[in-house]
């Protein structure tokens, strides 16, 4: 799973750096005031590690998640997106629209390199000098050369020529100069480097690449050693990457470090987040509806701490919905898919409901007709159950969405799901609510059995498609379904926790098969298998489905 997670991390981060930019905009860029012998390192905005799938394999606690990496259908996932990734830059960066004749056979060698090999990735930028990337990654000399002679190529073939100016040092293999920045490729012990800087420098480096090299020289490696080999490190400045310009990017960015390593038979996942201001937090005690929550349980969710975003969202805003509830629960039983069901206690919880049954009514109502469902008719509607708060939404198959208020111990509850909860009076394990309630500084705390929890995700993504008439997922003509399916067996118990530290930082704590919760599995898929890949969704970007006139049974049987 995390060598698709890498690769894409560092595709992104590579076009940040050229096309975004690691500093303020151009408008806001001072001219530099150091001299290109001597810069100003700057500010570290990312750090990248990646053991590799070599040295990974051969890690005493990576058994299980290698037995789950050398799967075929793993194979076949992992071999499509290199393809697709392989055709990105001419999809995305040429000037002429993408060709068959695009050489891509000459990037996909390389990126299997970045899977395989040990690599270390670090961006830089200032206010004052152009933005910096190096990639350095581990090859031996017959790989080396490889790369050392299809990079020309490649961005020749994008209508950028490769060159080595007369001033070039000869540690450089090439360089490629252009009005708007500067790539470099060369050879320290080891490693092959791969340097990218925006904007032209005329004779010197940006100091991050000497300062790569000398870390190589002392120490034989770009990054400072570790105790222990984690498989992945990352360490990022969100804000500084330029994402607060993403939709609905809050702009509190914070700064994110995270690990990932084996431990036995699980993948342990560790971060931390530190944020430029204070969390407008409220840790009130935890106020579980103990008594809506029942066996069999497969998942559990609680988190508190919420009122400060709810509070500002466009649409409480608009709506006038008064105080947002400060907490929240969602769990899920085995059986059906459709068995999700949540809770959030608020003191003004019956006006809320109120205004939100009638916004559906008024305005989600009309746009539900436009959309038939696989019978030609439309997909129902949102309707008031009478004589009561129930709001439901009838007519569509495989599930029943519904909200309602509850009372429990004398508190309102906003409930609802995707099912009535009216399947068993079994509680739940003490034991669940024992673990978290009393842990006067968690914020986040999540349970999964990932098996079944897997499972059902790929029934109701599936299900989803076919309801609003998209392209399902096929065992046949693609990849990341018959993987899904293949790995779900396979899959255990998924734990995760978030902690205030302080006003300024929360810590994540993850114990998992693959680094990854069923609902992260089933978006990485689909993201995995969309069309356009890296941009959208499957579901999003494959041609719909034209209507059926009966439903067709989803192409999955439970492991």
């Amino acid at each position: 799973m995390h060598k698709k997670l890498y690769c894409l991390g560092l595709v992104t981060a590579w076009a940040l750096a050229i096309f975004t930019g690691c500093q303020k905009s151009n408008q806001e860029t001072k001219a530099p005031t150091t001299s290109p012998q001597s810069p100003d390192p700057g500010l570290t905005v990312a750090r990248l590690h990646w053991l590799g799938k070599k040295r990974i394999a051969a890690e005493s606690n990576a058994t299980n998640f290698m037995a789950i990496w050398n799967l075929p259908e793993s194979a076949r996932l992992e071999a499509q997106t290199l393809d697709k990734l392989a055709t990105a830059p001419w999809r995305f960066l040429s000037p002429t629209p993408f060709s068959s004749k695009a050489p891509t056979a000459l990037l996909r060698p390389l990126l299997d390199d970045m899977v395989q090999e040990e690599a270390y990735l670090e961006v830089r930028g200032s206010t004052n000098l152009p933005g910096a990337l190096v990639l350095a990654i581990r090859l031996d000399a017959i790989r080396a050369a490889l790369w050392r002679t299809n990079l020309p190529a490649i961005l020749a073939s994008l209508g950028r020529e490769a060159r080595t100016p007369a001033t070039e040092v000869a540690t450089s293999d090439f360089r490629l100069q252009t009005a708007d920045f500067s790539f470099a490729l060369s050879r320290c012990g080891e490693w092959t480097l791969l340097s990218l800087t925006k904007l032209k420098i005329q004779t010197a480096e940006f100091g991050l690449l000497e300062e790569l090299r000398s870390r190589i020289q002392r120490a034989e490696a770009p990054f400072a050693a570790r105790a222990t080999n984690y498989w992945l490190e990352t360490d990022l400045d969100l804000r500084s990457l330029g994402l607060q310009n993403l939709p609905f990017a809050p702009e509190n960015l914070p700064r994110l470090t995270l690990s990932v390593t084996g431990d036995g038979p699980d993948v342990r996942t560790r971060g931390e987040l530190t944020f430029p201001a204070p969390l407008p937090i409220e840790l009130e005690a935890w106020n579980i509806p103990t008594n809506l929550v029942h066996d069999p349980l497969i998942g559990f969710m609680a988190m508190r701490g919420i009122r400060p975003w709810l509070a500002a969202g466009k649409f409480w805003l608009e709506q006038r919905l008064g105080t947002p509830p400060n907490q929240a629960f969602f769990w899920v039983q085995d059986g059906l898919p459709a068995f999700h069901f949540f809770a959030a206690p608020s003191g003004e919880a019956s006006n809320q409901l109120r205004v939100v049954s009638e916004f559906l009514l008024k305005n989600v109502n009309p746009l539900i007709a436009l959309f038939p469902n696989t019978t030609n008719a439309p997909m129902g509607a949102f309707e008031q159950a009478p004589d009561s708060s129930l709001l439901r939404w009838r007519g569509l198959p495989y599930i029943a969405p519904n909200l309602d208020l509850t009372s429990v111990g004398g508190n309102l509850f906003i409930t609802g799901g995707l099912f009535r909860n009216t399947l068993t009076n079994r509680p739940a394990p003490a034991e669940l609510f024992q673990q978290f309630q009393t842990d006067t500084n968690l914020v986040f705390y999540d349970w999964e059995t990932t098996q079944p929890c897997e499972f059902g995700l790929i029934q109701m993504f599936q299900a989803g498609r076919l309801v609003f008439g998209r392209a399902r997922l096929s065992l046949t003509n693609n990849a990341a379904l018959p993987w899904l399916v293949a790995i779900s067996p396979k899959l255990g118990n998924a734990g995760t926790s978030l902690r205030r530290v302080d006003a300024n930082r929360l810590t994540f704590s993850r114990t998992s098969t693959l680094g990854l919760t069923g609902l992260e599995i089933s978006l990485l898929a689909d993201w995995l298998e969309s069309p356009a890949f890296p941009k959208g969704l499957f579901t999003l970007e494959a041609a719909p489905t034209p209507l059926l006139s009966v439903p067709t049974p989803l192409p999955v049987a439970k492991p």
